[in-house]
């Protein structure tokens, strides 16, 4: 799912505790909205008892309204995700998540940065600390994309001069910015990764990280129909 202005989502893998063996061109997830079910039942010794489906997604909502997170935790995402670095640092305080990150130090960083349409720049708040209000597009904000595009142009010229001319990578990628873009794999809990949801789709988040967090979960809900139900029901902020 593409995000922002060369962003993307990747939903790579979903997988519970249960195998499931697919055909080969069946492109399923071996995870299924009856994981947590079947995860919560090994508390009375009986997983893969014989249930119905009916059975599984009533006990599923049964756990989730009443705070049983376990059952949730044994299903594992994995999400490739390219984002800017400043919406990546955001999603780093996130700390029940596993990431691998494109390194900088070994590899010649591409030539792409996020400049925010003028549109959505918006005004910053009065009485606020953070954030920002979304008006009319104004002089301003497209003067600001403007100089952007052009600081992030200079300054990814003098990263390729400063490698040409034998500077560490590790040390020539100072040149570039904030939202230039990083790419890595992030892998976490269905649990958690309700939690996280919960938080980088409420309006209070920055615009650029709800987009993100709109993107995964649009991925989830077609993978896991009836959890993200149940996220929307009992975990989601107002």
């Amino acid at each position: 799912m593409k995000v922002l202005d060369h962003g993307e989502v990747i939903l790579r893998n979903i997988s519970g505790p249960t195998r499931r063996l697919h055909s080969h061109n069946d492109s399923s997830f071996d995870a299924d909205d009856v994981d947590p079910a079947n995860a919560a039942r090994m508390s009375f010794d009986n997983m893969d008892a014989q249930r119905s489906r009916e059975q599984d997604l009533a006990l599923a909502e049964y756990l989730m309204k009443n705070r049983h997170t376990t059952p949730f935790e044994m299903i594992e995402i994995w999400l490739e995700m390219k984002m800017p670095i400043f919406v990546a640092r955001q999603f780093v305080r996130h700390r029940t998540v596993s990431i691998n990150e494109v390194s900088g130090r070994y590899v010649t960083l591409t030539n792409q940065w996020y400049i925010p349409c003028p549109d959505t720049v918006g005004v910053k708040p009065e009485h606020v600390k953070q954030g920002r209000v979304i008006t009319p597009t104004t002089k301003a904000a497209v003067d600001f994309c403007k100089r952007l595009d052009q600081d992030c142009q200079q300054g990814y010229d003098h990263y390729l001069d400063s490698i040409k001319s034998g500077i560490p990578n590790e040390l020539a990628r100072c040149h570039l910015h904030l939202n230039h873009y990083t790419h890595w794999l992030w892998k976490q809990d269905l649990h958690n990764m309700m939690h996280f949801l919960s938080l980088r789709v409420h309006d209070h988040a920055q615009w650029e990280a709800q987009q993100y967090g709109y993107a995964i979960l649009e991925l989830l809900r077609e993978a896991l129909p009836h959890s993200m139900a149940l996220f929307d029901k009992y975990r989601r902020q107002e």
